[in-house]
């Protein structure tokens, strides 16, 4: 073991040019480009996982409860409120929040112009930091539980279409059968999550003005917003809330909810699965061939060890240690290389995308380092096993067919 060790590292640290230090920089180059093009899939796919599903639960939340309504729409039917339910539920385990809500359809008028909206109306103590992020202009409304505020956030896309700015006043009409309500709400901030689908419907704001709405007091709501510490325990917490609730309420997931966004995801898982495991094999190809044309290279050297009365297990290392080289050098370039541009990705925006099309503006890339130590130790094992393979050959060479071969 010591021997080849040695041996390999002569022959590949050698610093004289040779047509084996040309073979092993290519395929340092091709282990290289191998593992950064894996490195770099599997961290967007995660990075458009994470975008995607925070987008959505930025406006849903991880778990929904509603109301059964026959007729379609947002709006759903309304409940009291009951404050010692939340506090229980919000007592869970893995339960990191539940605040109630209400969705009202209104219609927005400027001087040319009618919109349709669903009025979200959230508590003051809500967690705005969904829409701050995504805030583009102005700032989060004020709301406080002891007074009505009339402001509202609005989607740039909505902003647009009525051409509106913040500070501006618009006109808000309710419409229950043949009672009309007419609202002058403060636009006081205009944000841009990059979901069209939502911006285009949703508005927020105060719980307390859209109660005032739809009953006498501030007693109702249409549904609670759930979220939950992990993805992981949506399914879980979802099944533990059945118990709180009667068989006219609906528990669902974001997934129930919106499953055609999460099917568009697992297309996606499937694409990049298909070039992971490409990668691997044509790394695993390349590190075989490798091997043949160093050990075919090296065949007077081979009969001259076992001349000598070096087994072919022995020499066989040499090789094993000579691929274990190459795939290790080949993992810290591909690696410098995948991580380099993912930092310089999502710090700069190097690489943009259609928003409309693909709910963001730009490529995201997202790997936690046990994904990252996952994917390297198990590139190394598998290519290393496979050195064996062409090691083999090893054992059918005979000192004096090597000396004829030179």
């Amino acid at each position: 073991m010591q021997l080849g060790y040695h041996i390999a590292k002569k022959l590949s640290f050698n610093t004289q040019h040779s047509f084996t230090k040309t073979i092993t920089s290519l395929s340092i180059a091709a282990v290289s480009i191998s593992i950064c093009v894996v490195i770099l899939a599997f961290g967007i796919l995660l990075g458009f996982k994470k975008e995607i599903r925070e987008k959505v639960k930025g406006y849903a939340g991880d778990i929904s409860v509603s109301r059964y309504q026959l007729a379609s729409g947002n709006e759903t039917n309304l409940f009291d409120l009951n404050y010692e339910l939340i506090k229980k539920i919000e007592e869970e385990e893995n339960v990191s929040s539940i605040f109630p809500f209400i969705n009202k359809a209104g219609i927005l008028k400027s001087d040319t112009t009618l919109e349709g909206i669903i009025l979200k109306g959230l508590p003051a103590n809500y967690d705005y930091s969904f829409y701050r992020k995504h805030l583009v202009k102005g700032k989060i409304p004020h709301f406080t539980d002891t007074t009505i505020s009339h402001d509202i956030l609005l989607s740039e896309y909505t902003a647009s279409i009525l051409n509106l700015d913040t500070g501006d006043r618009v006109n808000l009409y309710f419409i229950d059968q043949s009672n009309v309500r007419r609202r002058m709400p403060l636009v006081s901030g205009i944000f841009n999550t990059g979901l069209q689908e939502f911006d285009k419907q949703f508005a927020i704001a105060h719980l307390r003005s859209i109660q005032r709405v739809v009953c006498n007091d501030y007693s109702k709501a249409a549904g609670y917003e759930i979220n939950v510490d992990q993805s992981e325990h949506m399914t879980t917490i979802q099944k533990k809330l059945q118990s709180f609730f009667d068989y006219t309420y609906s528990i669902n997931t974001v997934q129930d909810l919106y499953p055609a966004m999460f099917q568009w995801l697992d297309i996606v898982d499937t694409n990049v699965l298909v070039i992971i495991i490409l990668m691997f094999i044509v790394a695993i190809i390349n590190i075989i061939t490798m091997l043949l044309i160093l050990i075919i290279e090296r065949i007077p050297m081979i009969g001259i060890l076992k001349s000598m009365g070096a087994k072919s297990s022995s020499i066989g290392t040499i090789f094993n240690w000579q691929g274990g080289f190459i795939l290790s050098a080949g993992l810290i370039l591909g690696n410098g290389i995948a991580l380099s541009f993912a930092y310089l990705q999502n710090q700069y925006k190097l690489i943009r995308l259609n928003a409309e099309t693909y709910y963001m503006d730009a490529v995201p890339f997202y790997l936690p380092l046990d994904y990252l130590l996952y994917i390297n130790f198990g590139a190394l094992f598998v290519c290393f096993v496979f050195t064996y393979i062409p090691v083999r050959i090893i054992h059918r060479i005979h000192p004096v067919q090597s000396i004829s071969f030179s």
